[in-house]
């Protein structure tokens, strides 16, 4: 059964769930001390002390006073929303990440609501990378064990939503538990290959109930296979937080003179974000499932420091012994790639640019780019590569910043010797679809091999028949 809410409804309970500490610890939506109320019990009461909420603060996901007064305020007129009931607030342990959760209900059409808030903690950060190679993560399998608990006697219709990992999340319990009736993932990221495989009927069984929500240039819902319709919106790219705007809970939100909050539909997604997208697919892909680990153990670090903007950590997690191996297979993979679309680092640059970090190490890429055999055969010498740079003209703050990061020529060195041994084309970046996942998995049943080695074979077998031929031809 289809969901009473409108998709402003679901956008706008999604943002509820950040809200904390708006005017005092009651305005804390995810909080044991809203159970049995209504939203309209929530907003009233933080409204009644909107005089104490600070307008320029950050009260939390990178929202502001001003901006939460603004969604609060939209949500008083609407009497659909006030009269939604607040059955349960479920907080998973801080050994299971911390993450958090409401079971709400709609008596004016006995709907279930079940939304879950975007990642809480470090630990829930690496678990969104975790997802590369455990099939599935601890996490999402926690999400669906609370969903299963609960008790939805005399609910005629469950809907399920999540912001950004609570995105996930939702898509997850979805393709997993057949009693849902509709999901609305909210810049949530999606699942890897192996994901789409194991549960590949599953997925074509319930994917037709799973509607994606997503900021036009949202950097989270790239990550992995998507799964699901795809409804792209306008967000308010480049404000005070720069790039990393585009992923808060209110970057889809208008608001007009009136107070009225509005959703529009873009064309589609922003170009930047689709090069990524396929970029970090083909290049998951060229690693086995058994060794992702690692890679998603460095990639889980780098979003950690990324999110708190600290370029040095960054820096410091490439020349980390635990992390360098895969971090120089990522960054010569992207160089390789350069070659193919020149267009990607440009892309990085303005991304980076936008999100307020130092590219410098940009300026480290561009020069890889042009002398890997150089840096090859001298790049150890540390002090001749200095020489070397500003021989070159290299910018200063270029040179300064890898005096400072001295670690990072043996990890540059690295790069250039894996640069040659890489193909960046070898895999396709486009999303894997569970219908063709089913299809190679029925040829591979056939056959005992799969659809993509079979292809080889017989384009093998062809290249032959044509060399024999043209030898009987040259013979005679």
């Amino acid at each position: 059964m289809s969901s009473s809410l409108s998709l402003e409804e679901i956008v706008l309970i999604n943002n509820l769930l950040y809200c904390e500490n708006l005017g005092g610890p009651k305005g804390t939506f995810l909080s044991p001390v809203q159970e049995s109320k209504t939203i309209g019990d929530y907003v009233n009461g933080v409204l009644r002390k909107a005089a104490e909420i600070i307008d320029d603060k950050e009260y939390s996901s990178g929202v502001t006073g001003a901006e939460y007064k603004e969604i609060l305020w939209s949500i008083k007129p609407n009497e659909h929303l006030r009269n939604i009931i607040i059955r349960q607030i479920h907080y998973e342990s801080e050994g299971a990440g911390g993450g958090r959760s409401a079971y709400l209900f709609d008596p004016s059409s006995n709907e279930a609501i079940i939304a879950f808030k975007g990642t809480q903690s470090d630990a829930e950060w690496i678990d969104n990378v975790s997802g590369l190679y455990q099939v599935p993560t601890e996490f999402q399998n926690n999400a669906l064990n609370w969903f299963q608990s609960l008790d939805f006697t005399g609910c005629e219709t469950i809907t399920v939503t999540g912001h950004s990992k609570g995105g996930n999340k939702s898509k997850f319990i979805t393709i997993m538990d057949d009693r849902v009736d509709n999901c609305f993932s909210f810049d949530g990221q999606g699942f890897s290959d192996e994901f789409i495989k194991r549960y590949v009927a599953r997925i074509i069984k319930n994917k037709g109930k799973i509607t994606n929500i997503i900021a036009e240039s949202d950097f989270v819902n790239i990550l992995l296979n998507d799964v699901g319709a795809r409804q792209f919106y306008l967000g308010t790219n480049y404000g005070r937080l720069g790039f990393a705007e585009n992923h808060c809970a209110n970057a889809v939100l208008f608001f007009d003179s009136m107070g009225a909050m509005t959703l529009w539909r873009s064309k589609g997604q922003d170009k930047k974000m689709m090069d990524l997208d396929i970029m970090l697919n083909s290049f998951i892909r060229t690693y086995k499932m058994d060794v992702r680990e690692k890679v998603a153990n460095m990639l889980g670090n780098i979003i950690v420091c990324a999110k708190s903007g600290d370029t040095d950590r960054i820096a410091d997690t490439f020349i980390d012994e635990r992390y360098m191996d895969s971090a120089a297979d990522l960054l010569a993979y992207i160089l390789r790639y350069k070659t193919e679309k020149p267009q990607m680092i440009a892309n990085v640059r303005e991304i980076l640019k936008q999100n307020g970090f130092n590219t410098n190490m940009l300026g480290v890429i561009d020069f890889v780019t042009n002398h890997d055999l150089i840096i090859e055969l001298i790049g150890k010498n540390k002090k001749a590569m200095i020489a070397i740079l500003k021989k070159k003209h290299v910018k200063e703050s270029l040179v300064s910043f890898l005096e400072k990061h001295i670690g990072l020529f043996d990890f540059i060195v690295l790069v250039a010797q894996k640069m040659r041994k890489i193909d960046p084309l070898k895999y396709s970046g486009a999303d894997l679809e569970a219908d063709d996942a089913e299809k190679d998995m029925e040829i591979k049943g056939r056959h005992g091999i799969s659809r993509r080695k079979l292809s080889l074979i017989v384009a093998g077998a062809v290249l032959a028949i044509v060399i024999l031929i043209v030898l009987i031809l040259v013979i005679l």
